[in-house]
């Protein structure tokens, strides 16, 4: 069975602990590549959640060769709490879109 990692930094590794993912805590820059580097290179990772902090200190390079990967999938996620019902579902139809390679349009408007 496939692993879900989170590569995160240090103040919110705590958080994804608690929530029962396995977390790695990063700096953002040369830390996080190392990091990721080394995640994707493990056998058993399906998926990996990259916060948006670290994410935006990867190079454009990097990160379009982290999307294009089969396995594990890479995915950048906010690194802290998105208020906006729209925003939210334009980032989980994303996150849907990549992990399945189909685009979703969630319907709804209600806040619950």
């Amino acid at each position: 069975m496939a692993r879900l990692v989170v590569v995160t930094a240090p103040a919110l590794a705590d958080g994804f602990r608690l929530a029962g993912s396995a977390t790695i805590a990063a700096r953002p820059g040369a830390e996080a590549v190392a990091t990721l580097r080394g995640v994707i290179g493990e056998g058993d990772v399906g998926l990996v959640l990259v916060t948006a902090d670290l994410w935006a200190s990867l190079d454009e390079r990097l990160r379009a060769t982290l999307e294009r990967l089969p396995r594990p999938i890479v995915l950048p996620i906010p690194a802290g709490v998105v208020t906006d019902y729209t925003t939210r579902r334009q980032l989980l139809g994303e996150m849907l879109e990549r992990a399945i390679g189909y685009r979703i349009e969630l319907g709804g408007g209600e806040t619950r």
